[in-house]
């Protein structure tokens, strides 16, 4: 019983760690101007930064069960609810209002991120309080979550001023969005958004109609059974 008391609380610093040093590297690299893309060059810096910590996660999660063991025992409120941030993305809005960024990118991106971030309010509010929750309402607020995430970086770049900014035209880019504080979200909240999703996809066999949650799921990777 120590032995995995132990091994869990090493997994949690590690996973926490990480994820630390992923915020701190993206938010330093905005700082720095270093997600600004050169004209006509692929940005490579912030896909670097997207990937590679979202592949680490999710390789550690199919290949390490104390890893994955850890991570279905996370609060699925805490999950879901972290998705509630999302509804600052009315910055999108205001920002295309003063046309500093396209309405093509903004109004899909800015809207979807409201709605999946009320929805997420809602979620842990029924959680919360034991009443009945769908999962099949549950999956599919995560399907649209993860489709707005998709839309919204590829969006993004599309009409940013990199060689795949191939939307932008002679209009106003998303350049703005490769700038410090705004880099922080392609760089390190949408991919961890991303992930939360997946999770949450993975653990939906907890929420059941009859209660809110059934907290400690299976441990295994994206169960078939609906």
């Amino acid at each position: 019983m120590k032995n995995n008391n132990a091994s869990s609380k090493a997994v949690a610093a590690i996973v926490y760690s990480a994820i630390a040093l992923w915020f701190a590297f993206a938010l330093i690299t905005s700082i720095n101007g270093g997600f600004v893309p050169s004209p006509d060059k692929p940005p490579r810096t912030l896909g670097l930064t997207f990937g590679v910590p979202t592949l680490v996660l999710l390789l550690g999660y199919f290949l390490s069960r104390p890893f994955r063991a850890f991570a279905h025992l996370l609060d699925l409120r805490l999950i879901t609810g972290l998705h509630a941030w999302r509804i600052v993305a009315v910055d999108f809005l205001v920002e295309c209002g003063r046309g500093r960024l396209p309405a093509t990118f903004s109004m899909p991106a800015g809207f979807g991120d409201i709605i999946t971030g009320v929805g997420a309010m809602v979620f842990v509010y029924l959680m919360s309080k034991k009443a009945p929750v769908s999962r099949k309402r549950f999956i599919a607020w995560n399907i649209f979550g993860l489709v707005d995430l998709i839309t919204a970086v590829s969006l993004g770049i599309l009409h940013s001023e990199s060689a795949f900014g191939i939307l932008r035209g002679a209009g106003v880019s998303t350049a703005l969005m490769a700038e410090f504080p705004r880099a922080i979200i392609p760089a390190f909240l949408v991919p961890l958004f991303i992930l939360l999703h997946l999770l949450a996809l993975a653990r939906r066999n907890e929420v059941r109609a009859d209660s809110s949650i059934q907290q400690g799921g299976s441990s295994q990777p994206f169960p078939a059974t609906l």
